[in-house]
């Protein structure tokens, strides 16, 4: 349950003497919101890069429970004056590890920090109590995917609902337009910080939209979709799809 939110200023400490370029730093880097934290808590993980970079991607992952594997993660994000955080949302309690990594892109003229490899931190997050409250919240709500077509003409609308029922740490959400559109749709999403990214396939006039972040469980979340059409067609979506299997064939206008 993992929400990811991520001028290069060097520091003397912890740089190298060669223009600014990361180098590995030890596990003070990484601090915690909470620690001890309770099970549902919302810990705000930091990963401090040392290097006020606002380029390149940085990445932190955080292990099961007893310590093992990765399962926990967001995706690459760019830092922020060297900053990253990650929102995880423990659903059981343990020891957990944190580790973090940045990866530099790009032009090496605009971008010159260091890549480094996985950075763990020395310090565990411990997490307490039960999970008997947090599979009691899961079972309380049913996860669905619905869209519904909300206007037909030239300027059209639709409106897909989510509910999700667990907490997820990446959710994702994508579909598209038929061919068409006029100019690139207007996204609102109620309910959720979520990222969105639109494209136009090949020489088509359609637009993939993809929408991407993480959620809280039983939340009813909300993407309002508005553009201008030329098609006359009766459909004005294509198939959307959301994690968890969740599948809305094509919405058609009546």
């Amino acid at each position: 349950m993992v929400a990811a939110f991520f001028t290069s200023c060097q520091k003397e400490d912890g740089l190298s003497n060669t223009g600014g370029l990361l180098s590995t730093r030890d596990s003070h880097n990484f601090t915690y919101s909470i620690n001890p934290a309770m099970v549902g808590d919302s810990i705000v993980i930091t990963f401090d890069l040392e290097n006020g970079a606002d380029c390149g991607l940085a990445m932190i992952q955080v292990s099961g429970p007893g310590g093992e594997g990765w399962p926990n993660g967001g995706k690459p994000v760019t830092p922020d004056s060297g900053m990253a955080t990650l929102l995880f949302m423990p659903v059981a309690p343990g020891e957990y590890k944190v580790r973090g990594k940045y990866t530099r892109t790009g032009n090496p003229k605009t971008c010159d920090f260091e890549s480094t490899g996985w950075m763990e931190s020395a310090d565990l997050l411990i997490v307490e109590g039960d999970t008997t409250v947090m599979e009691d919240d899961t079972l309380s709500c049913e996860g669905s995917f619905t869209g519904e077509a909300i206007s037909c003409d030239s300027t059209r609308e639709v409106v897909f609902t989510y509910v999700a029922d667990q907490d997820l740490n990446h959710l994702k959400i994508q579909g598209g337009l038929t061919n068409g559109a006029l100019e690139d749709p207007v996204v609102t999403v109620v309910g959720a910080d979520l990222d969105i990214s639109q494209r136009t396939p090949g020489n088509s006039s359609n637009r993939i939209i993809t929408l991407e972040g993480s959620v809280v469980a039983c939340d009813t979340i909300t993407v309002t979709i508005t553009w201008l059409s030329g098609n006359q067609g009766p459909f004005i979506t294509g198939e959307w799809s959301a994690t968890g299997g969740y599948e809305v064939p094509g919405l058609e206008c009546e």
